[in-house]
């Protein structure tokens, strides 16, 4: 029963910028990352860390996002892809096609990272017409903190400080060997 409601209407996101970015700001986007590769390469053959320091639009990010989601993955694929930045608040939308059925969704995640202190709230997760509850969202949160204290993915890069602005996220730290 629940897969009906999780299927049937749609997300807001009316709240929302509508982005649509093109092959110049996935360039742009790719060249942040190349230089941030660079920087890490550099840390590595040095073996001791190197500040660093990313700026990303949320059209670059949604850029790098949507190629990889459209592809099938274990939970299926995932469409009309956008992640969207507001002061401290990251959101991201799209539509997760698994098993022949569509699922729009909703998710706002209110973080920052200061001096090496993480923050984090998942503030809506949203499926279709089914909102999820605190207790549902703190245990999705609980995961992903898990997940990524566990070294899944492991980013080469000791994140210091951690911002979200309107329209951009901002990540400085130091490149790690």
């Amino acid at each position: 029963m629940l897969g009906v409601f999780a299927t049937r209407g749609s997300v807001d996101i009316s709240d929302l910028a509508r982005l649509q970015p093109d092959s110049l700001v996935r360039a742009r986007a790719e060249a942040k990352l190349n230089a941030f590769g660079q920087t890490s390469e550099q840390a590595r053959l040095a073996g001791r860390a190197i500040p660093a320091q990313v700026a990303f639009t949320h059209d670059e990010m949604t850029a790098l996002l949507r190629d990889w989601a459209r592809q099938e993955h274990g939970f299926g694929s995932l469409t009309e892809l956008q992640l969207t930045f507001r002061p401290r608040t990251l959101t991201l939308t799209g539509v997760l096609h698994s098993g022949g059925l569509s699922f729009p969704f909703r998710l706002d995640i209110v973080v920052s990272t200061e001096s090496s202190q993480r923050t984090a709230e998942i503030t809506r997760f949203q499926v279709g017409e089914i909102f999820a509850p605190g207790f549902v969202r703190s245990l999705a949160l609980a995961l992903a903190e898990r997940t990524v204290d566990a070294g899944l993915p492991r980013l080469p890069i000791a994140i210091e400080t951690l911002v979200i602005t309107d329209g951009e996220l901002l990540v400085s730290g130091v490149a790690v060997p």
